[in-house]
């Protein structure tokens, strides 16, 4: 659709101008998919007339046969983006059997009109118009990058050139993160089919084992693996695979085999005096063929160059094609601050390890000291998101999750991982619809993102349809058999398919997978095994909020209902979940333990946290005592409703 045209529409609160695809509320920019926005602008444009379906289809999707749910998909969201409910119709109505009407007046404004209170608006940016130039001065605290604190500017020969500047900025400062989270509209689709190699970066072997180096054997892989993210052409196995091979020992061909790998990268370090020595190798195991072999050394002040030079060697190594804007986008992201970088690198091991309170906190000063590094926002975003999730931190760390996400895309939109990882932190606090539709994009770009359907299966879990989550984890595994490294094939256990469910746990697992696996014997009464791995997860680790429900449900199992209310009331009181699983678990954790009104009332917390799914709930053995209570009627009822509309929606 043609959005050349300089007018634009006034209508409630909001601004839509087609020339900058932008949608403003209230002055804010409101993100919108492509196609999202030009059905709100057939609509706007024809604002009091009822669009037929079929014309709507017709209008957006030409030339192409599409099923009318893509059309209901955008409408929804358009409705939730104008602040109404699915179902609401103050600005979109719905016609039975017709089509759809924007029912609001609309005002149609030339840009060489633009009334003078929206010149005059100030967002977080303050903006002065003199009569010879037009000077930028960024509020104290709103910083980019240390050198964007003043910019000067040409004058403006016409009003429109000013309100086109005026509009840039306000994009820029407001939403620019939410366009790239909910779009990715900058990146093209990768094709199907084209063979990309896998690669494994191991972690690197200490030479000279210290207290004080031993941070640098798992975290300067990991900063590798992520430079080499930005990559087309390469599959790059995530830290989170080889974080078992810690230490460096192991055989660089048995973990290529293990981790489904074609190209390995192994290295070690040695600390001498103020120096780092770090030699690295390349291997192509299906060829039995050293690729390359190198050895770099730098002040251990300058540790931030290694993982550049390291993966444009990589690069070279494998024959890749370095487009001239992947170069030129990894020397603008690169970071600056050698300390900053160090407190980075800490972090990472440390979170590694599951050691997120310490993590963040190394995070927070490498943030601190270079604020513009987008990974080290990124890592801190999903620290704080591990620590609301699986050790208490609740709503407040969920906050400050999102607000490092957000600053993380201002500052490199590109920025590898992070879209997906958005989606499914979406789903997990309670934005469903917002993260399904987010990972539907983000496999548009690149079908064969193996994260991204594994935690779409996630997302169809939490819906409600069951066979659909589990058709697409069984495509992420079939695209990598390790993508539920870390994680548990949940749609198997509420589905009640126990010997799949437990086929499907990853070999090596931590406290969350001995857990999962306790709960599977749970459900099937053998209270002999479930216990063993509740307290094997407690033992190996206390903090993790999925090992404190073990303990819960250990209380059931001995046959202590009194002590085991009074510990998971506590437990509720000090680490209050907010993921709708999690929400769920404590509700079977209270029904376990006899206590029928909190397990009602934490049922009622996960559906209104977007986690409705019906069929779990009416095979789960352990809320079995709730099904004769008339509020367990009422709540199911109400799943099955949510569950319904989001099947009409999304399938």
């Amino acid at each position: 659709m043609p959005l050349e045209e300089k007018n634009f529409y006034e209508f409630g609160c909001f601004c839509l101008k087609p020339s900058e695809r932008l949608l403003l509320q209230d002055h804010k920019a409101v993100s919108l998919p492509p196609k999202a926005f030009e059905t709100l602008l057939l609509l706007v444009r024809n604002s009091g007339h009822v669009l037929s379906k079929d014309e709507l289809m017709k209008s957006l999707w030409p030339d192409t046969f599409v099923e009318e749910n893509n059309l209901t998909q955008h409408i929804s969201l358009l409705r939730r983006a104008l602040g109404e409910g699915a179902n609401g119709d103050r600005y979109i109505e719905t016609v039975p059997k017709l089509g759809y009407r924007f029912a609001v007046p609309v005002r149609e404004v030339s840009d060489n009109s633009l009334p003078e209170v929206w010149q005059e608006r100030r967002t977080r940016t303050h903006i002065v118009i003199h009569e010879q130039e037009v000077e930028e001065t960024v509020e104290a605290g709103t910083s980019e990058h240390p050198a964007a604190t003043r910019q000067a500017v040409r004058p403006a020969t016409k009003p429109a050139t000013i309100w086109k500047w005026l509009t840039l900025v306000i994009v820029a400062v407001t939403g620019l993160a939410a366009a790239y989270l909910l779009t990715g509209r900058f990146r093209k689709p990768q094709q199907q089919g084209s063979h990309a190699r896998a690669l494994a970066v191991l972690p690197f072997r200490d030479l000279k084992p210290g207290a004080d180096t031993q941070y640098l054997s798992y975290s300067l892989a990991d900063a590798i693996i992520s430079r080499l993210g930005y990559f087309p052409g390469v599959i790059v196995r995530p830290s989170s695979y080889v974080a078992r091979y810690r230490g460096g020992e192991a055989d660089p061909r048995s973990a290529a085999k293990e981790l489904h790998a074609e190209v390995i990268l192994t290295g070690n370090y040695i600390q001498e005096g103020d120096r780092l020595r770090v030699s690295t190798e390349l291997v192509d195991v299906t060829k039995d063929q050293v690729l390359w072999r190198d050895t770099l050394e730098v002040p251990s002040g300058q540790l931030l160059t290694v993982q550049d030079r390291v993966a444009e060697k990589v690069a070279r190594g494998m024959s890749l094609q370095v487009l001239p804007q992947t170069a030129e986008h990894l020397r603008d992201t690169a970071p600056r601050n050698s300390l900053a970088y160090e407190y980075l690198l800490r972090g990472w091991d440390s979170s590694a390890q599951n050691g997120y309170a310490y993590s963040i906190r190394m995070l927070e000063k490498s943030v601190e000291l270079d604020p513009a590094y987008a990974p080290a926002w990124m890592e801190l975003g999903i620290g704080y998101a591990n620590y609301a999730i699986w050790n208490g931190g609740g709503a407040e760390f969920m906050a400050k999750s999102q607000a490092a996400y957000d600053k993380a895309l201002r500052l490199d939109p590109q920025i590898p991982v992070l879209h997906a990882l958005l989606a499914i932190h979406m789903v997990e606090r309670g934005e469903l619809e917002k993260g399904l539709l987010t990972l539907r994009e983000e496999l548009r770009l690149n079908p064969n993102e193996a994260a991204a359907h594994w935690w779409l299966s996630a997302a169809y879990l939490y819906g409600g349809m069951l066979e659909e989550s589990i058709a697409e984890g069984e495509r992420a595994l079939k695209l990598d058999p390790l993508v539920n490294v870390g994680s548990t094939f949940n749609s198997y256990l509420h589905a009640g398919d126990y010997a799949e469910f437990l086929s499907t746990m990853p070999t090596e697992g931590g406290a969350r997978t001995t857990f999962y696996r306790g709960l599977c014997f749970y459900y099937q009464r053998d209270n002999a095994r479930a216990a063993a791995e509740f307290e094997r997860a407690y033992a190996t680790d206390p903090s993790l909020l999925h090992a404190k429900f073990g303990e819960a449900f250990l209380y059931a199992i001995r046959n202590q209902p009194a002590e085991g209310r009074q510990y998971l009331k506590k437990l509720e009181a000090d680490y209050p979940p907010a993921d709708g699983e999690m929400l769920y678990k404590m509700a079977q954790a209270y029904a376990s333990l006899g206590d029928t009104p909190s397990a009602l009332r934490l049922l009622r917390q996960t559906i209104d946290h977007n986690f409705y799914c019906y069929a779990c709930f009416l095979r789960d053995p352990l809320i079995v005592s709730l099904h004769g209570e008339p509020q367990y009627v009422d709540l199911m009822n109400l799943a099955r409703q949510r569950h319904e509309n989001f099947k009409r929606q999304y399938f």
